[in-house]
């Protein structure tokens, strides 16, 4: 008897046709599938996910879920766990476009105000042969001779249209400010390589500090995520509260007793 039966399947083809998905779209279909509402209680979710990933193992892939850090929603995707960005992306794009994406990455990781995007121009603007390495192992800078010819001759219209096909496969997106950030995708696959490339962490939630704030003190590091922010700001707007009300509760006893 199989492992997976065809609940198991109809979650995995929703991934793949349809690339990552919103916690709430992952969960519409796993109660349109199984009856059973996720929602305050995800054993059987996780049970699901579970089985899922146990046979989708033995083709290095697997369904994993994090935060978006773009809005601080959670997300879900089936990532390839081989340790190759190249790998990763596949054979749909070719050695010029795997560098302007690698290119676009490193910038914004790269950004010490955690920005989390760059510019629209400065995608553009980004030296592909810089991405790329040649036979002894370094960078190419013998000079434009020594470029090969696709990574040379990639125009700007190329790069346009590269970018505008990472943004729809979710590898990138647009920001409201019409800047470059990234996709869902990235945040899934990518996130070992963002932990393990000296990305400063985030001081809540200790994943790599993408996108978020950073401490305004001279020589600090320091970063927390937006939305681990609005968390921890409103977990102490609870603390004080909840403070005012032991006091004022104290106070009212005290009156009650005096009286």
């Amino acid at each position: 008897m199989p492992v997976l039966n065809w609940k198991h399947h109809t979650l995995i083809q929703a991934l793949m046709s349809r690339g990552p998905l919103t916690e709430d779209e992952l969960f519409n279909i796993f109660a349109d599938v199984t009856g059973k509402n996720p929602r305050g209680n995800k054993r059987e979710l996780n049970d699901y996910l579970l089985k899922i990933n146990k046979e989708l193992s033995y083709v290095q892939m697997e369904m994993r879920c994090c935060r978006n850090q773009n809005d601080g929603g959670v997300c879900y995707g089936l990532v390839n766990t081989v340790p190759d960005e190249q790998s990763k992306l596949g054979t749909k794009y070719s050695v010029p476009q795997i560098a302007l994406f690698k290119g676009v990455i490193e910038a914004i990781v790269q950004d010490v105000t955690a920005l989390g995007s760059i510019s629209n121009i400065d995608a553009l603007n980004i030296r592909l042969e810089n991405q790329v390495q040649n036979g002894t192992g370094s960078e190419y800078q013998e000079g434009p001779s020594q470029i090969p010819p696709a990574l040379r001759n990639f125009s700007m219209s190329q790069k346009e249209k590269t970018l505008d096909e990472l943004v729809r496969d979710n590898w990138l997106c647009h920001t409201p400010d019409g800047a470059i950030g990234l996709g869902a995708r990235s945040y899934l696959d990518l996130r070992s390589w963002f932990n393990s490339s000296g990305i400063p962490s985030c001081e809540v939630c200790n994943e790599a500090g993408v996108k978020g704030k950073v401490c305004q003190n001279e020589g600090c590091t320091a970063r927390i995520h937006h939305h681990c922010l609005e968390k921890k700001i409103s977990h102490s707007r609870v603390l004080v509260l909840m403070n005012l009300l032991s006091r004022y509760q104290q106070l009212t006893d005290s009156v009650n007793f005096t009286s």
